[in-house]
Parts: structure tokens; sequence; C-alpha cells
């Protein structure tokens, strides 16, 4: 059994150090005070009160991320499947 450190708790030293411990011990290291790398979710206030906003990796699909698929499936994560759409508002135009 190996010794390995992983630095960074993205989802990319995440996933590393999830399926390098099957078989090594492994320790991660992360230089901010949180876990998540991009992957990171705030709360925001609104009219109907606070709500989850999630800042950094928002969408995903089985098609360009099979593998992270495949770990959410493993992990148990729930997915939803949700449309993406982008409108812009220019008061000049």
């Amino acid at each position: 059994m190996k010794r390995i450190a992983v630095i960074g708790s993205g989802i990319a030293g995440l996933s590393a150090a999830y399926y390098l411990s099957r078989r090594h011990e492994v320790h991660s290291f992360e230089r901010d005070n949180r876990i998540g790398g991009h992957t990171h979710t705030v709360m925001v206030e609104s009219e109907r009160g606070p709500i989850p906003v999630d800042t950094g990796f928002i969408v995903h699909n089985d098609r360009t991320y099979p593998l992270l698929t495949r770990l959410f499936e493993e992990l148990g994560v729930r997915r939803y499947p949700t449309e993406m759409s982008m409108s812009i508002n220019c008061a000049e135009c």
C-alpha cells in the first residue's frame, strides 16, 4: 500500500482521492477553508427567501461527462434533468 498525497479538493482532486483510496492510503490537501474547488454553492437572498445558487460547475450531461456521471451513480448522487438557456438584456439596444 502506497501513501499518496492529492493536492486540491475540486472535482478532480476528490475523484482521484476517492478512487486511489481503494488501494492506497490517501491524504488530501486543500489551501482554501472549504472543499469543492470551482464546485461551490452559496445561499443568496431573494424575495422568496434564501435560495442555493451554484457558482461553479452547474451543468453536465451523459455524453460530455461520462466519467462524472458514472461517479455520481456510484456515490448515489441524485441528478435532475434541466434545461440550459441564456438571455441578454441591453437597455441601450
